[in-house]
């Protein structure tokens, strides 16, 4: 909604008659596909509107679609990925809507799909690349050729390359979803720093799942259209998550079509705790406390599945009973506030309802101290109960993409990108100039590692010596320590290469990563890529503009949710504007320039023709082949089992020759091209009682690791004190330092997510923003009353470094302290003050910085880019309005948790006073 200054085109109308006017303005939203503002505003019991403004706008956005073309893609508004169709007319994007052949989506769409057509035509979209003339970070730009932004980059990186320390190249990225593509670039260059984001995002949650089940399965696949009971810890799929479309569908379908029942443990009353049927407000950092109790209930019932603990739990059920014995639902009342009885009565109602039964667990639960162990009790109660890829039940389907020999991918068509593929840079080991470049206290800490660990070991960015869970099962890396570890000496840097990536606005204590990026000895060179003007693409020395994803080819695979695997493609709906270009582009042009080999793995002149090689074993499935593959967007073989049990499924004789079985684990082992590989384990079939060689599950043991020895190995290697929770092998209950000696006013800061912003990525999306574009401190009402008070009142916040064995990220006790206003809300745990990270940018333009007027970095337009915004947004503050809301993330320290290195969001001890 936007206001419009022109009085004479101004109409009054009461609440009733706009209501008359719903049907219309509906119709032209859906028709325009939000292509420009509905403009009015609400003042008081008045609604004003420009019809003026409001016609023109329809008129220049209606589709014909006599005229229109659709064409499919997948969605880049957030993580989920959706399949989407765009309708292109007059070679402008106008309207997404869902791909009903997308096995997860299924056809829907969320309004993040949107967001898309937002970043695509705004008008400070970064259209051409642009070289800083002031100093860095100082804002002062001018536009150069991308011949020349090619020859600087490339001579930057060239004499990185040849002078012995490929390393000293650094690329990070925020979201990445070229599904190896940087990957390429990185390796044919030799660096192993291709860092992301992944530690500030989902390491924690990540751990458990690949700890018991297996590498393959980081993410969970919940069987939701078929359970019967959901133990919701949170998770927030209704409102925003990771697959958040394709389940809450699927859970709506359930408690429809199966009376299925879900109980939400949460902080505040999110959009999934209003669907559930139960809802208790816990203490931060109490999941865990919960989850152990309702394991103790079920095994003292009587309700464990001892069939499937006895053939798939590599630990005795016995050792679990005494392990966990004092951790009852008293003890968990006592942490979490959730009454004893309930959480005894909802233990049972659970396990009753098994297999058709589930748990749904996400950051809420796991970005805490104690959240990596916490969360492995949680995945304990789904195997207690026999739930594990079962109907109704917690499944697993790989999200990898497709290579043909991965696990529960038997079958499907090999999925990879086109040979020559180039070799993995090499571990730092004693005698390499890499290795010996490294500060010598960092060299005795690599000593002390594992001897597997050793040979893996890429430096203090890749491999971080102190988390080595952050690195044992894949390059999950400590983003969050980057900066603080290039500031400290413990890696040295030439060239940093940033891609789409906002840690100067988003990490915590994001001050540290602006302080070092301006510090020209410590960065001497930092290239951004980027499609806005971000915070950190502010601190560039160059910006490289990027095709956005409705411009640009990308591969597609996720986890399914209907369990039947399938892959999709990202395809340009319209070509790149002004002279952004894509990625591909942009490595394939660098790779020439700097040579030395890298050019052999970018021998491509047109990147459709290097995705059409990519999917030639899929396009070979399909009659009409990559043409046909293009026109759908996404397949699936219609004829392919569901993964329910995969770990019951007949390993192949072909794989059995010649293989070899341990006798006492009865792993089978073979040699695959070189390499010894687990393809199973024998075990007892049921029916004949035979032994027989099935799947098992990917992990050492081909068990589901309830007992995992490399959480004792990692303490170890670090030097964790002898008996220090977070390196034991069962999962564990523990408190989060510092939370035991709370003081009366004491709170506990955490953050969340708006359903229509994907992190702090969106701002600039103008519907998006219009929607949600500040973030206040949500609070108790009786919290508030405590401490005088009331909703718009502004407070000072000042936020404790953390306790307890993590990094410190300076010296003194406070890490920050940061003024907002309050806003009350019934629901919100008493010990919460909690905010959406979504505000405060100074960067993005003028709807993320809610200012009525342009802020291009160099003057950059386009005719096709909308500049249907200045003067219309309403709630900035010259015009009374919210404004942007408020920067947080500066006060929120680094918390990396021990061993695994995410970043532990929702741990913030703070202090609230009231400052007007």
């Amino acid at each position: 909604m936007s206001q419009s200054n022109n009085k004479q085109n101004e109409s009054k109308l009461s609440r009733r008659d706009f209501l008359k006017l719903g049907g219309a303005l509906t119709i032209g939203a859906t028709a325009g596909g939000l292509a420009a503002p509905l403009f009015c505003q609400l003042s008081g019991d008045q609604i004003q509107l420009d019809l003026n403004k409001f016609i023109s706008a329809r008129k220049k956005d209606f589709i014909d679609y006599t005229r229109a073309k659709a064409i499919p893609t997948i969605c880049f508004g957030c993580t989920t990925h959706c399949g989407v169709i765009g309708w292109v007319q007059d070679g402008k994007v106008r309207r997404i809507e869902g791909n009903p052949l997308d096995p997860n989506s299924q056809g829907k769409t969320c309004s993040k799909t949107h967001g898309m057509i937002s970043y695509t035509y705004y008008p400070e979209r970064l259209l051409y690349p642009i070289k800083r003339v002031g100093k860095r970070g100082e804002g002062k730009w001018r536009r150069i050729s991308w011949q020349d932004a090619t020859k600087e980059v490339g001579d930057r990186l060239k004499k990185c390359r040849e002078s012995g320390y490929p390393e000293r190249f650094i690329f990070h990225y925020g979201r990445d979803k070229t599904k190896g593509f940087t990957k390429r670039f990185t390796h044919a260059f030799g660096t192993p720093n291709r860092l992301n984001r992944r530690s500030i995002c989902s390491s924690n949650r990540r751990v458990p799942l690949m700890s018991f089940f297996g590498r393959d399965f980081e993410w969970e696949t919940q069987d939701m259209s078929n359970t019967k009971y959901i133990l919701n810890f949170g998770a927030n799929p209704m409102e925003a998550y990771q697959g958040g479309l394709y389940m809450m569908q699927r859970i709506q379908k359930a408690r429809v079509d199966n009376g299925a029942k879900m109980v939400s443990f949460e902080i505040r009353p999110s959009a999934t705790v209003n669907c559930s049927e139960e809802y208790f407000p816990v203490m931060p950092g109490s999941d865990g406390a919960i989850g152990f109790a309702m394991a103790n209930v079920i095994i003292d019932e009587g309700l464990v599945d001892t069939a499937f603990w006895k053939r798939w739990a590599n630990v005795s059920l016995s050792e679990i009973k005494e392990h966990i014995k004092d951790w009852t639902p008293e003890h968990a009342e006592e942490l979490s506030g959730v009454p004893a009885k309930d959480i005894r009565r909802i233990a049972i109602e659970f396990a009753k309802a098994a297999p058709h039964c589930t748990t749904m667990t996400a950051r809420g639960s796991a970005k805490h101290y104690n959240g990596t162990q916490g969360d492995r009790g949680l995945r304990m109660l789904d195997v207690l109960v026999g739930n594990v890829g079962r109907v109704g039940g917690l499944c697993l389907s790989s999200g990898r993409m497709w290579g043909g020999d991965k696990y529960g991918q038997e079958g499907l068509p090999s999925v990879s990108q086109p040979k020559p593929k180039p070799p993995k840079p090499k571990a730092f080991t004693p005698g390499s100039a890499a290795y010996e470049d490294l500060p010598s206290d960092i060299k005795e800490k690599v000593a002390q590692l594992d001897p597997e660990w050793q040979k893996k070991y890429f430096g203090e960015l890749a491999t971080p010596a102190e988390y080595p869970l952050a690195w044992h099962w894949y390059g999950m890396k400590v983003g969050q320590l980057v900066q603080h570890y290039i500031r400290e000496g413990r890696a040295k840097c030439d060239v940093y290469m940033s891609y789409t990536y906002g840690a100067a606005y988003g990490y915590p204590e994001a001050k540290v990563c602006r302080d070092v990026l301006l510090d020209e000895k410590l960065v001497p060179f930092h290239v951004a890529i980027d499609i806005g003007y971000s915070e950190h693409a502010a601190l560039a020395d160059i910006i490289l503009p990027e095709a956005t994803s409705l411009e640009r080819w990308d591969p597609h695979s996720t986890n399914c949710y209907g369990l039947v695997p399938y892959t999709g493609i990202r395809q340009p709906l319209v070509k790149p504007m002004g002279e952004a270009r894509e990625v591909q582009i942009i490595f394939r042009d660098l790779a020439r320039h700097i040579g030395g080999g890298m050019e052999q793995y970018f021998d491509y002149e047109n990147v459709e023709d290097f995705y059409q090689e990519w999917y030639k074993n899929v396009s070979a499935q399909i009659p009409g082949g990559w043409e046909e593959f293009k026109r759908r967007g996404i397949w699936q073989d219609p004829d392919r089992d569901k993964d329910y049990e995969l770990y019951e499924r007949p390993v192949p004789y072909d794989e059995l020759v010649g293989s070899t079985v341990d006798p006492d684990t009865q792993v089978i082992t073979n040699t695959i091209d070189g390499k010894e590989r687990a393809l199973g384990i024998m075990m007892t079939d049921a029916d004949t009682g035979a032994m027989t060689a099935v799947r098992g599950f990917p992990t050492p043991s081909r068990k589901i690791q309830v007992y995992d020895p490399v959480f004792p190995l990692a303490a170890k290697s670090v030097g964790l004190p002898e008996g220090d929770p977070n390196g034991s092998g069962l999962p564990t209950l523990f408190s989060i330092p510092g939370f035991e000696g709370l003081k009366e006013n004491d709170m506990i800061l955490t953050t969340f997510k708006w359903n229509v912003h994907t992190q702090g990525r969106s701002s600039q999306w103008k519907f998006h923003a219009e929607i949600a574009h500040t973030n206040q401190l949500f609070i108790n009402p009786k919290t508030a009353g405590r401490m005088g008070l009331k909703t718009g009142d502004e407070v000072e916040v000042t936020v404790q470094r953390p306790k307890g064995l993590t990094y410190r990220g300076g010296i003194d006790e406070v890490v920050g302290v940061v003024k907002n206003k309050v806003r009350l809300l019934n629901g919100v745990h008493e010990r919460v003050l909690c905010f959406a990270h979504a505000g405060g940018h100074w960067e993005h333009g003028a709807v993320a910085r809610a200012e009525n007027k342009k802020s291009l970095p160099v003057e950059n337009t386009d005719s096709k880019l909308q500049n249907d915004f200045e003067n219309e947004i309403w709630w900035s503050k010259e015009w009374g309005g919210s404004g942007n809301g408020v920067a947080m993330n500066d006060v929120l320290p680094i918390n990396p948790s021990p061993l695994v290195g995410g970043q532990n969001w929702f741990d913030n001890i703070c202090q609230v006073r009231k400052i007007s």
